[in-house]
């Protein structure tokens, strides 16, 4: 150890020889002063979450309760099996605390390793004092164990540059402060923990959210004779709702909406599935809807996955026939608007991945120049408002009955959509997805091409 000057109380440099604390037992009236400041001070420090500011509030009021010219908190990491220096004031400024001790090393390895205080009247005269930058005119130091049922936590290490500054009451008071400081730190740790699962599971679900929007189609498929739009306005940032777009040739398309049982990440990546499905099968395959359902329906139970059945209506768009060839598999039935009238296509069937050996059947439509085809999952009709009604069936018929003439499938499926939106009144805390395809005839039927 270097024989330096040494500083006085204030910090101010000095040179005049260190300055020996007299020990004086605290009066009545002092002491009821301390344990109140004890009691608050420990209530105060276990209702602070954020480790930056506790560690800043911890040594604040340490001070108040024993003085001290630097102050450090040292953490334990079971992983490197050191204490980790995590914070450290010299006198009122802080400092960096990049330093890690091991059990036995030094003053605090010694007072971690047997779970019990140290109080070094002249850090000088004991061989286990270890000067670290900052310390160097140490002269006396108290280190207390944090401990949580025994389960060391970390230590805190306040140090004077006067001879025997500390007292055995100011151990006292610290030990039991040290319980609470304790209880607070590991507070801090979990709420950390906590927060950064959280921070990482957003990311993964922000990530999952992006990718699950690319897997849907970038536009829809042109098709003479049709408009054609979709609504997508998921209940949670991941949708067990999904819709697609398949080319048939030239003059037919198919067109496919579904509804996984669920929500969330598992209703998602079940959705996926049914989509990777479909998409591999239409590319050598030209299947009518009953024959589509059959196939994924088989696809979905050989795969014994989870969520248990999925929701889906498939279509085909002939446009030289100019109808539409539909089979259902537990979705709402589609809604037909022709002129003024609204009715339901009476099409249902078993909902996919439920039974392994199931027969679909389908329903051919003939349509006429401004009929309207509106397929929709059943998070339209059962948005719930604050009395816990539905949107229901009805609602649906007024909003397609008031649409404007000539209305776009843009249009439409924003005017449901802003329609429920009022309804519930807080959309953003939708009971379920709601998913929508849109389809209108725009022109008359021409003789079947070649």
């Amino acid at each position: 150890m270097s024989d330096k000057g040494q500083i006085d109380d204030s910090g101010a440099g000095a040179a005049a020889a260190p300055k020996r604390a007299t020990s004086v037992r605290p009066s009545f009236a002092e002491q009821d002063e301390a344990f109140s400041l004890l009691y608050e001070t420990s209530r105060e420090l276990t209702s602070i979450l954020n480790r930056d500011d506790l560690l800043t509030r911890i040594a604040d009021r340490v001070r108040k309760l024993v003085n001290y010219h630097l102050f450090g908190v040292m953490l334990w990491n079971e992983r490197t099996e050191q204490l980790q220096g995590v914070f450290a004031k010299h006198y009122e400024e802080s400092i960096p605390a990049r330093f890690n001790v091991s059990l036995h090393q030094g003053i605090t390895g010694h007072a971690a390793a047997n779970r019990k205080s140290v109080r070094v009247d002249d850090v000088r005269l004991d061989p286990r004092y270890l000067e670290f930058p900052h310390s160097e005119n140490v002269r006396s130091e108290l280190v207390i164990p944090l401990l949580r049922e025994d389960r060391l936590v970390g230590v805190l290490d306040l140090e004077s540059t006067n001879i025997g500054a500390f007292t055995a009451e100011n151990e006292r008071m610290l030990e039991i402060l040290g319980s609470y400081i304790a209880i607070a730190l590991e507070n801090s740790r979990l709420y950390e923990e906590s927060r950064e699962k959280e921070h990482r599971l957003q990311r993964d679900l922000d990530m999952a959210r992006v990718i699950q929007r690319q897997l849907l189609p970038q536009g829809t498929k042109k098709v003479r004779g049709i408009d054609l739009a979709s609504a997508y306005a998921p209940a949670r940032q991941l949708a067990g709702d999904f819709y697609d777009f398949f080319s048939y040739g030239s003059s037919r398309m198919a067109l496919t909406l579904g509804d996984v049982s669920g929500k969330g990440t598992a209703a998602a990546l079940y959705g996926s599935l049914a989509i990777g499905i479909l998409r591999e099968y239409t590319r050598d395959h030209r299947c009518w809807p009953e024959e589509m359902l059959g196939v994924l329906n088989g696809r979905l139970n050989a795969a014994n996955m989870m969520p248990s059945y999925l929701a889906l209506l498939y279509a085909v768009y002939d446009a030289d026939l100019r109808q539409l060839i539909l089979a259902n598999a537990g979705l709402p039935r589609p809604i037909l608007v022709r002129g003024t009238d609204v009715s339901e296509l009476k099409i249902e069937g078993t909902p996919l991945g439920m039974f392994p050996e199931v027969n679909y059947s389908s329903l051919t439509l003939p349509l006429e120049p401004e009929d309207i085809v509106v397929i929709a999952s059943d998070g339209i009709m059962e948005s719930m408002n604050a009395e816990d009604e539905q949107f229901g069936l009805d609602r649906l018929f007024d909003t397609l009955k008031n649409l404007k003439a000539n209305s776009s499938c843009d249009e439409i499926s924003a005017a449901i959509i802003r329609a429920t939106n009022e309804f519930s009144g807080c959309p953003e805390e939708a009971h379920d997805d709601r998913t929508l395809i849109v389809l209108r005839v725009t022109e008359k039927k021409t003789p079947r091409q070649a």
